[in-house]
């Protein structure tokens, strides 16, 4: 693979002194593919997640009535991916919702509504925003439950595979 260049960032977001804080961190890479084909892959297409970067996303399912692989606000999905307990042979299932997708900033938030992550953090939100400087930004919100909580840095590490196989995967099939 050619140079696979990956910025990683933590930035403390405090919202109310009463609750816990929140916490960001951001993973960035470039992509080499359009960046208006690696937006429409995960607005559209997400289904071929498995096909395409199966080493770290198993299963991807529609639940609640969804029909439809577009990701709308409000829909909902079910993925099975790399597990952080096991030694990379088991997977975990996270239930997620579509909060908010904003197609001029190529920018789509997922929040975590069941999962293993739940029992360690109050809130957990993903947010992919495609830039115009050709990087795919993953950015992870997160509320931990106790202070000694761990950082869901495992998953952060999960994006760089992703944004990689995807981008050479789109550049594969480009038309």
């Amino acid at each position: 693979m050619d140079c696979l260049q990956e910025n990683f960032f933590e930035t403390p977001v405090h919202l109310f002194s009463g609750f816990a804080p929140r916490s960001r961190k951001v993973v960035e890479t470039p992509i080499q593919c359009s960046t208006t084909a690696f937006y429409k892959f995960f607005k559209k297409q997400a289904n071929f997640l498995p096909n395409v970067c199966g080493s770290v996303v198993q299963t991807i399912g529609l639940v609640d009535s969804n029909k439809s692989w577009v990701n709308t606000v409000g829909s909902r999905k079910v993925i099975e991916i790399l597990s952080a307990e096991s030694c990379r042979d088991t997977a975990e299932k996270f239930k997620y919702i579509v909060e908010a997708i904003d197609d001029r900033s190529r920018k789509i938030t997922y929040k975590l509504l069941e999962g293993s992550l739940l029992q360690l953090y109050d809130n957990f939100t993903v947010t992919l925003q495609v830039t115009s400087a050709s990087t795919a930004k993953w950015t992870i919100e997160y509320q931990k439950k106790k202070p000694t909580s761990e950082d869901p840095d495992f998953y952060l590490k999960l994006f760089p595979t992703i944004n990689a196989t995807v981008d050479i995967y789109l550049r594969s099939n480009d038309d």
